[in-house]
């Protein structure tokens, strides 16, 4: 690495830290945009010490929330969807990203300075900064992605015991709304989005069932789908309800059923096979006890 080099590495960490400095005491609430049309984004605190990057890297932030449009919902869809978990706010995925950006610019520049002096090149480290930062990037989408299958699996496990006691309630003549409320008890994924369906519903009526699906782990679930429909159903003084109840019943006991019984037959085969190795781990120690004269394992 030519001395030029070290130089400009030099000057860019003393002009990050004279910045770093000059902007430590920035603590301040940041927000995805300014004028952010989010109602649940409150603002998230960034860390005193990522505070000064922010000015840094925030253009390259919306031009990444563009990309990320193309390829999916938009984000505060993806974290509505996702039960508000790891993050509750638009603004703490930003600052996430912000986090790897940040991650990815501090590997550039010890990895520029240290393979530099070893190997003569800056490239290594570069490479090494990108990948590090693109990594940081993508990891809070593949978290979101990740606690959206999960809540999408609990939801429908969920719902089979929610619609089954739901359906009783109704047997005894409660409305659809009491039945429900009185059938989601406990802290299932299904058991709380149905009191929140209900409690928007009451409250806001129509507005209040699209607003619930947009918290539903997948409001293209074809089993939430029927559900929403025999809702509206009930609520226009129809009778089909409960027969859309048993029908989701039966539909998703069935489902269950044949997803046990997949797995069942995907883990035989190591059962087997976990048993044929013990039983032969067996016999080779019962033979070896056998020929090397030690017969008071048997007993005689």
């Amino acid at each position: 690495m030519s001395l030029a080099d070290l130089a400009a590495l030099l000057a860019g960490g003393l002009v990050l830290g004279g910045l770093w400095a000059s902007l430590l005491r920035s603590a301040d609430p940041i927000r995805a945009r300014p004028e952010s049309p989010d109602p649940l984004d409150r603002g998230t605190a960034l860390p005193a010490w990522l505070t000064p990057l922010y000015p840094l890297l925030w253009p390259l932030l919306p031009v990444w929330e563009g990309i990320a449009l193309r390829r999916g919902a938009p984000l505060v869809e993806r974290i509505a969807r996702s039960g508000y978990t790891p993050y509750a706010t638009v603004s703490a995925v930003w600052a996430a990203r912000l986090w790897g950006m940040a991650l990815g610019l501090l590997v550039m520049i010890g990895g520029s300075l240290l393979i530099g002096l070893l190997l003569g090149t800056l490239i290594p480290g570069i490479l090494g900064g990108l990948a590090a930062g693109l990594y940081g990037v993508l990891s809070p989408d593949r978290r979101i992605a990740a606690a959206i299958a999960a809540r999408k699996r609990r939801f429908r496990s969920n719902m089979l015991l929610v619609l089954a006691a739901a359906r009783g309630f109704l047997r005894g003549g409660r409305a659809w709304d009491d039945a429900l409320s009185r059938a989601a008890v406990g802290d299932g994924v299904f058991a709380n989005w149905a009191r929140f369906l209900v409690a928007r519903y009451t409250a806001r009526g129509e507005a209040g069932l699209q607003e619930a699906l947009f918290h539903a782990p997948d409001p293209r679930d074809p089993y939430l789908i029927r559900f929403m429909d025999g809702v509206r159903a009930a609520i226009s003084g129809g009778a089909g309800f409960e027969v859309i109840l048993s029908s989701l019943i039966q539909d998703l006991g069935s489902e269950m059923e044949q997803e046990v019984s997949e797995r069942v037959t995907a883990v035989e085969p190591y059962v087997m096979a976990a048993g044929i190795l013990a039983i032969m781990g067996y016999m080779i120690v019962l033979l070896y006890h056998v020929f090397a004269g030690g017969q008071d394992l048997l007993g005689f």
